[in-house]
């Protein structure tokens, strides 16, 4: 009977938190949205009209309102904890032997297949659809802005491509010159281009002009396109976990400077993104325990804004971290999962005290 009554509290802790912290993901991602759109306005055309930029904020919403999971977890473990610490049972967990970090993780239970869920559907779905969008509102936008003085020059033997920015494998404002002996034989221009293996193929609105009457005047070039110059630092984020692994196997072994900084930052995305989970699990479980520590008689009001500060400090003091190892060239890895790790090893270590404490 007791063990029944034990699962049904369980249940009821799991289903509680989940319930909340979908909700207040929801609310943040709404609210990004919202924020998203009015910025959107600004860049309003008559190729880009108001439906377009609708269309791009609502598509666009889940990946970016990834950056709120953390954060809508925290709260929503925080607020299943201090309801159910005024209802009392609390009360009836421990004193059926649970220990404060068993409920608490029970209590996760629920956001964390919130987070696998989300994680999972943004690796294969989600950050495609943010990417094409992306792309689509790129090429609506690129016909009413000056463009010249954003381009990028890459070479490749006698050839040359400029562009103005890349998203995924699609570059835009596409400028091919093909040249012999230094002079110019042929160029080619077109809205967009892909990137496709050793080749670019170049979209509907190419241009063929030859200064000799002669040249490729198909809608492909053979050009090897540089691994650094897909994809920018700032653009590391929007490749998927697969895209980053690939890169970082491609860049082992001796590597210029560059080359080097530019592998610590795959890793710190890479590692970030696997130990994702591991990072809200420790956050979780480390600022819930206050729900049991002296802080108790305080008000739900103060715990939930403990955490909110909390969990920002726990995010500076990680990006802190990262930066101090990939500025001494230490393993990336260790910078990710230290701060979790401490918050977690500071947790079991007051668990085992306060045990202590009970049964001495």
């Amino acid at each position: 009977m007791a063990g029944d009554l034990m699962r049904i509290f369980n249940k009821y802790l799991i289903k509680r938190s989940f319930f909340i912290s979908f909700f207040i993901f929801t609310i943040f991602a709404l609210l990004d949205l919202v924020f998203n759109f009015i910025s959107e306005l600004e860049n309003l055309s008559d190729a880009y009209t108001f439906i377009s930029a609708l269309k791009f904020v609502f598509l666009s919403m889940p990946h970016s309102a990834m950056n709120f999971l953390e954060g809508a977890c925290l709260l929503g473990v925080m607020i299943s904890l201090g309801i159910s610490h005024q209802e009392g049972n609390l009360n009836v967990l421990r004193s059926s032997g649970k220990s404060p970090i068993q409920i608490i993780t029970i209590s996760s239970l629920g956001p964390m297949i919130l987070v696998f869920f989300f994680l999972v559907a943004d690796e294969f779905s989600f950050r495609e659809i943010h990417l094409n969008t992306q792309v689509e509102r790129s090429l609506k936008l690129s016909n009413n802005q000056d463009t010249s003085s954003n381009a990028q020059w890459v070479k490749d033997d006698n050839s040359l491509i400029s562009y103005t920015n890349i998203i995924g494998d699609t570059i835009f404002n596409v400028k091919f010159v093909k040249l012999a002996s230094n002079k110019v034989l042929y160029f080619k221009t077109a809205s967009s281009a892909k990137i496709s293996k050793n080749r670019i193929i170049f979209d509907d609105s190419l241009l063929f002009h030859s200064f000799n009457g002669q040249g490729n005047t198909g809608a492909f070039e053979d050009f090897l396109f540089p691994l650094v110059a897909r994809v920018s630092f700032n653009d590391i984020e929007n490749l998927s976990i697969g895209d980053v692994r690939k890169y970082r196997l491609l860049l082992r072994g001796n590597l210029v400077k560059e080359d080097q900084l530019f592998r610590m930052h795959l890793d710190k995305s890479f590692y970030k993104r696997i130990f994702y989970p591991f990072s809200i699990l420790a956050i979780i479980i480390f600022f819930g325990s206050f729900i049991f520590s002296s802080l108790r008689d305080s008000s739900p009001a103060s715990r939930i804004v403990l955490a909110v500060v909390g969990g920002f400090v726990y995010k500076v003091i990680q990006d802190f971290s990262i930066s101090l190892f990939i500025s001494f060239g230490y393993p990336i890895l260790i910078g990710v999962i230290a701060p979790a790790t401490l918050l977690l090893i500071t947790c079991v270590f007051d668990d085992i005290s306060e045990l202590q404490d009970t049964y001495l």
